[in-house]
């Protein structure tokens, strides 16, 4: 209804104007500002999809009142629940209580698919029924009263951290990295993708592979890459002869390792930093090495596919000038120097994000060719606010519920025992650990958003790995990838099937090969829990080191995964090469050698000269 749409406009502009300025001027107690926020989300997300007939209309109005009304009262009334630690005065605030529970899990399910609300659900049904279970699993007794009270009037249940972050830091990125887009900073990605990557072998799969990489940065969110850098690359692909499949698998691996791509890396990285309380810069510096090794070894997956298929690049002519190429890169440029501009001088990474935001603002007022153009500047403006409060919107719902589990967990000591129960099986092995917490984020990554999904992982496996000796921020990294993989991995892998419906292409097939483009994400988790000088903790010479080490062995594994290095190779020689790629990635002296020369010998043997194209 067109009534629904006005409301929704308003409150994405109202939602916009908070959360720019909330982190960095509006200081507010944890639980009004989080009301507020929470709030602007309800309205956004049950009126911004309301249908058009005047019963779904009734509906998303109700719940978008009860929803405002239940976050104004803990607003209005902050002091007096401050003042009664939880505990709930009357039945009412007991109700209040479970009703702004209903409402998160159902705002999560309208957001993200239903399976997140219905872990929240199975951990509230755990709440309250876990003293039945016997044994180590159970707990004490609790009252719906003491629940409700733990959920609403603390900061331990819905107000919580996550919640948090959402509001103080998360938003700001997000509205940052829609007015990045809406500004020119899309096109420009695209741009200069092209013109660095264009003309190589593979260049229009490498095209993608580099602006889903740009634009992943901003985004952080595989399904939005692909929706928006597939919609040019995927096309592209397939005009110049690549089958559907692949194409779908290079954006939807691409799309995928924006999530872990500086200097954003999507909400993950902004909870990261407030779990394990470092520097947000930090925590960025540290995934810059195994970014950089993904996307290598995606873009070597599709240099030796390509001269497998005789591929070449594209012609001059379809290629960007320079001239054009540096105009267009200025719109994300600018504001990504003003970003790091403010984070190297120490800043918060709020204050950076408000500083880049600004910058965003005059280029508005030009096309790509930075001719002034005010007519178009006001719809810009208008589709970053609304893209921007509709997916901050989006990730406040999840936080929320992801809040819920994690509030359940601790409350009912879940978490603890979960860790022990890993600890206990693990047997003081540090792989056999690490095995078994890459088991449980994978299958929390499964239906749920990355945020959520490691979240809720690294509260089980996080003190597990901290008890095996690994650093807090390697702990949470090699959870955080692992909770990734199920956009490419079956039988989830939401980024393939989003690809592969784009491309017309078999999902399966498209699957079998984003495995074969994305395998550097099973390993490199593996590898910087045994080499913490990747994540930059350690010596710079170390961390030169295993680079150089890992590039070599991702190298050797995708030339066996594709089947070409100087030629096409035979199976016993891509059996070699794969061979020669797991014993490089080994720490121990005599082994990796040994796998440097089967991998040469692979080389030399190969047959005609590599054709000198990457």
């Amino acid at each position: 209804m067109r009534t629904a749409k006005w409301i929704a406009a308003i409150a994405s502009a109202a939602f916009a104007i908070y959360q720019v300025i909330l982190p960095v001027y509006a200081f507010m107690p944890d639980i009004k500002e989080r009301a507020i926020h929470l709030s602007l989300a309800f309205v956004l997300i049950f009126l911004g999809g309301s249908g058009r007939s005047r019963k779904r209309w009734v509906l998303d109005s109700s719940l978008t009142v009860l929803g405002i009304t239940l976050c104004l009262y803990a607003f209005f009334n902050y002091s007096d629940i401050m003042e009664q630690y939880g505990i709930p005065k009357g039945h009412v605030q007991v109700l209040m209580g479970f009703l702004l529970v209903a409402l998160i899990l159902e705002a999560a399910r309208r957001a993200v698919r239903p399976a997140l609300p219905l872990i929240a659900l199975a951990t509230l049904l755990y709440a309250l029924f876990g003293h039945l279970i016997p044994g180590y699993f159970g707990h004490p007794p609790y009252s719906l009263s003491t629940l409700g009270g733990m959920f609403y009037l603390t900061t331990g249940g819905i107000w919580g951290q996550l919640l948090g972050v959402s509001a103080n830091t998360i938003a700001i990125f997000v509205f940052l990295g829609s007015f990045i887009v809406y500004s020119g900073g899309g096109a420009g990605f695209m741009k200069i993708s092209l013109r660095l990557a264009g003309r190589y072998v593979g260049g229009p799969a490498k095209v993608a592979v580099v602006s889903s990489a740009l634009f992943g940065s901003v985004s952080g969110s595989a399904s939005a890459n692909v929706a928006s850098t597939g919609v040019f690359t995927i096309p592209m692909m397939k005009r110049l002869g690549y089958k559907p499949e692949f194409a779908a698998a290079v954006e939807a691996v691409a799309s995928t390792g924006g999530q872990i791509m500086p200097p954003i890396m999507g909400a993950g990285a902004f909870v990261m930093a407030e779990l394990i309380e470092t520097p947000y810069i930090k925590i960025v510096a540290s995934a810059a090495l195994p970014a950089i090794l993904y996307f290598f070894a995606a873009w070597m997956g599709v240099h030796f596919y390509s001269l497998r298929e005789g591929f070449r690049g594209l012609p001059e002519e379809e290629l960007p000038s320079w001239k054009d190429t540096l105009k267009a890169s200025g719109f994300f440029f600018a504001p990504f120097c003003v970003l790091l501009y403010f984070l190297l001088e120490g800043r918060t990474p709020q204050y950076a994000a408000f500083g880049a935001l600004l910058s965003t603002l005059p280029l508005m007022a030009f096309d790509e060719g930075w001719r002034l153009d005010l007519p178009h500047a006001l719809n810009k403006l208008k589709q970053a606010v609304l893209n921007g409060a509709r997916q901050a919107a989006f990730i406040a719902s999840i936080c929320a519920c992801a809040q819920i589990i994690i509030a359940t967990i601790a409350f009912t000591g879940l978490g603890v025992k979960a860790s022990s129960g890993l600890l206990s099986l693990s047997e003081n092995s540090l792989f056999l650990a690490l095995l078994l917490a890459a088991i449980t984020s994978t299958i929390l990554g499964m239906e749920v958003p990355t945020t959520a999904a490691y979240t809720v992982a690294v509260v089980v496996a996080g003190p597990v790995l901290v008890e095996m000796g690994l650093y807090p921020l390697v702990a949470h990294m090699f959870v955080f990838y692992l909770a990734i993989l199920s956009a490419v991995t079956p039988p989830v892998c939401g980024a393939v099937f989003i690809a592969s419906g784009m491309a017309d292409a078999d999902w399966i097939k498209t699957a079998k090969m984003a495995l074969k483009l994305s395998f550097a994400i099973f390993i490199l988790p593996f590898y910087f829990a045994y080499a913490p000088s990747l994540l930059l903790l350690g010596s710079p010479l170390e961390a030169i080191v295993h680079f150089a080490k890992l590039a070599l062995a991702l190298t050797a594994l995708s030339a066996g995964f594709m089947g070409y290095l100087r030629s096409e190779l035979g199976l016993a020689r891509r059996a070699v090469l794969v061979a020669a790629g797991i014993m490089i990635f080994s720490p121990t002296i005599w082994i990796w050698p040994v796998g440097v020369v089967a991998g040469s010998l692979a080389y030399f043997k190969g047959g005609k000269e590599l054709e000198k194209s990457v």
